[in-house]
């Protein structure tokens, strides 16, 4: 029982850590820490160490390639705005579910809440490497409705490169959980399945649903960011990039409790 609440008192200093780094380096701002760590105790306390070293793997390899060749990405507009500090509505949409799976699970000690977890980080996680990685494609991007060129950072945009990154990314926390003994090799593949078809579906939320504005003659997505006035385009107003992240997290948490029942 000692060891157990020293990892605990461990887990909860490591998040703290390395959340105040992140704040201090410019990946989050102070809501997006603060948001953070209130996600990480739950974590730390609902999952252990090893929800906390998932976590901790989602927000370091998202951080680091946010910053990867920020200047090019800002350049053709496709980088994360406020010089990639993320605050609390992404903490929210990123890892509501997971939070949701992970609490569901210690009070139920049901394992497709275990799936669930996994594959809601696993989305996030490859739609985040997606983001990142695929503007740095030098083949273009496109829209994944239908396949027309379309500038990188565009919603509802893929490019092969984005697409790679996002099927190697889906894979990486349903790997941690399997080395911790968490998972089987079948709970592996369908976390990861699950992952990265979330992160499509993303996509295919980003082309349809989410809105577009245009702002002095240009096509903007915040139109909080317009000096004038924004007028509607298309996509439904209130669904901004926040909402596609949650729906998409939450497709993959729905879509685990539904197969984890046939498989588990």
């Amino acid at each position: 029982m000692l060891s157990e609440g020293i990892m605990t008192l461990a887990s909860l200093a490591s998040i703290f850590v390395v959340g105040s780094i992140g704040y201090s380096r410019g990946t989050v701002d102070g809501s997006g820490l603060i948001s953070g760590i209130l996600v990480g105790s739950i974590f730390a306390l609902a999952g252990g160490y090893s929800a906390v070293i998932m976590l901790l793997t989602f927000f370091l390899l998202g951080s680091i390639f946010t910053k990867y060749r920020y200047s090019y990405k800002e350049e053709i507009g496709a980088a994360e705005p406020r010089g990639g500090a993320r605050g609390w509505r992404s903490v929210f949409s990123n890892l509501l579910f997971p939070s949701l799976a992970l609490l569901l699970y210690q009070i139920s000690d049901d394992r497709t809440y275990l799936l669930a977890f996994l594959s809601s980080l696993s989305c996030s996680l490859a739609d985040t490497l997606a983001s990142e990685l695929g503007p740095l494609d030098g083949r273009g991007a496109r829209m994944i409705t239908d396949l027309r060129r379309v500038p990188h950072g565009t919603s509802g945009a893929i490019s092969i490169l984005g697409t790679i990154s996002s099927l190697l990314g889906s894979f990486i926390i349903p790997l941690e959980a399997l080395l911790f003994s968490m998972v089987d090799l079948t709970a592996l593949l369908l976390a990861s399945t699950l992952g990265f078809l979330s992160s499509v579906v993303d996509s295919l939320l980003g082309a349809t649903l989410q809105a577009r504005f245009i702002c002095d003659g240009l096509v903007i997505e915040d139109p909080s960011s317009c000096q004038g006035r924004a007028i509607h385009l298309s996509g439904i107003p209130w669904i901004d990039n926040h909402s596609v992240n949650l729906i998409s997290t939450g497709f993959g948490f729905l879509m685990a409790l539904i197969l984890g029942e046939c498989v588990l």
